[in-house]
């Protein structure tokens, strides 16, 4: 058995999400976790599957194509992608309240394969994100840039890396302090 993960988007209505988990009942991928992250173009499901060996990228792809899903981002995982996500998210939180980790290790870390760059300059008003990219004000100053070619980006991931980002705001200032 080999481990996917596999993001796609279906219609935000009942049953969608049946019908796309039904597919890959069909080729016995066995779902291990699943977000659902809502958008403006549909829910769009994150999972960590374990697979058949035989089970290639392009039949997964049909997999999720025959289940009614779109925009499908396959990519091979690894045991990692079974700790569960608050979980994974409070570590990552942590790391950078002690000092383990910067900002941008745990960012980087919270989004994925991801490049991250910083701007000197007035934060003021930077923020939000697209598809590909994400501004995030650092605490320390400047700007965070972060860029992902794929998957794209979702407003959950967004608001993680800003509640991340802003914990590092309140830390700095009780450091300060």
């Amino acid at each position: 058995m080999t481990l996917w993960r596999i993001r796609a988007t279906v219609d935000d209505r009942p049953g969608f999400l049946s019908v796309l988990t039904a597919s890959l009942a069909l080729r016995k991928v066995n779902i291990l976790s699943v977000q659902v992250h809502t958008t403006e173009t549909g829910a769009v499901d994150d999972f960590l599957v374990e697979a058949p060996e035989a089970l290639t990228h392009a039949d997964l792809v049909d997999a999720v194509r025959r289940g009614r899903g779109r925009d499908a981002w396959i990519a091979p995982a690894d045991v990692r992608g079974l700790i569960d996500e608050p979980t994974r998210v409070l570590a990552l939180a942590a790391k950078v309240l002690d000092g383990s980790a910067t900002l941008e290790e745990a960012i980087a870390a919270l989004l994925g394969d991801c490049d991250i760059s910083w701007r000197a300059g007035s934060s003021t008003g930077a923020g939000g994100y697209t598809a590909t990219g994400m501004q995030l004000q650092d605490p320390a100053g400047g700007t965070l840039y972060v860029r992902r070619p794929a998957p794209a980006f979702t407003p959950a991931e967004y608001a993680r890396a800003q509640a991340l980002v802003e914990l590092a705001r309140v830390a700095a200032k009780h450091t300060a302090a």
